[in-house]
């Protein structure tokens, strides 16, 4: 069989094959890479939201005074606890977020610790603008308080805060924020705990989905993926085999269909082809062509 495969009608076919197999092995195997980084970072995300609350200042550090900023893995969803007062002045609303199904604005407020300020996502109020109006938000508690807050990481793309009307931002940049509030920031937010003072009457965020808390497919998705392109690549190379043999048992078919007797008619008269005729009768068939 594997010398029928070296035929010239056959190379192409079995070079086509070995290419889409090898492809089909190089995207399982890329799989395999997917799902241990989603176990390795689900697996971090959940250690962080089961670690103990620790001082911002222990978690954070202030942007841009950092050359090696920590990874996200390394710090979302860890607890942390700040001292400080809200900087009810400064506040920004985020835009076009989604909580829970509905569409509004994050609400951001400064949290001055004094070593820095911490940017608080104090919770969640519903609403869009169509001309620049924004939905009144109620004020922070006022005086020296201590909050807990979940940690995010810092978004990079720009704020465009100059160009937004109401105080509205498009993403939460910390070092676009210090660079307005003229003090140094900590590189990443906090979004306020249930019950913690200045949520109010915002609707809180919600604690996130631990069962795959880093997102997109779950991990027994990368493993079908897995199976999926091998089993691909298993039955590329099984084509021509197969292929192969389908047309060895139709030779051997005919060989036989050849070596057997003529069967008179009914009125003891062979049929009036000849063998060769019956040959070409057979061949046309199977390629289509009429016989006469």
């Amino acid at each position: 069989m594997f010398r029928t495969l070296l035929q010239p009608r056959y190379a192409a076919l079995s070079v086509l094959v070995v290419v889409i197999a090898a492809l089909c092995v190089a995207l399982g195997t890329w799989q395999i890479s997917r799902l241990e980084g989603k176990i390795s970072a689900n697996d971090a995300l959940r250690a962080n939201a089961d670690a103990p609350s620790a001082p911002v200042s222990a978690v954070l550090p202030l942007a841009g005074t950092s050359t090696r900023l920590p990874a996200a893995n390394s710090i979302e969803y860890r607890t942390v606890t700040a001292a400080g007062s809200y900087d009810a002045a400064h506040e920004s609303l985020v835009r076009q977020r989604t909580v829970d199904g509905d569409t509004g604005y994050l609400v951001l407020t400064p949290f001055d610790t004094g070593a820095g300020a911490l940017l608080v996502v104090r919770g969640f109020i519903s609403g869009t603008s169509s001309n620049g109006s924004t939905p009144a938000i109620p004020a922070p508690p006022p005086g020296r308080l201590t909050i807990s807050a979940r940690v995010r990481p810092a978004e990079a793309r720009n704020d465009a805060a100059a160009q937004l009307p109401g105080r509205q931002v498009e993403s939460i940049n910390p070092s676009e924020q210090g660079a307005r509030l003229g003090q140094p920031v900590f590189d990443g937010y906090g979004e306020l705990l249930a019950g913690q003072p200045g949520i109010g009457s915002l609707y809180p965020i919600p604690s996130p989905d631990l069962s795959n808390p880093a997102g997109g497919a779950v991990e027994p998705q990368h493993v079908a993926y897995i199976v999926q392109w091998y089993l691909f690549a298993a039955l590329a190379l099984a084509a021509p085999f197969a292929m192969v043999r389908a047309e060895a048992k139709h030779a051997r078919e005919y060989e036989l269909d050849e070596a057997r007797p003529a069967t008179p008619t009914p009125d003891g008269v062979r049929p009036e082809h000849s063998a060769d005729e019956l040959r070409a009768a057979k061949l046309a068939d199977r390629y289509g062509r009429a016989f006469r």
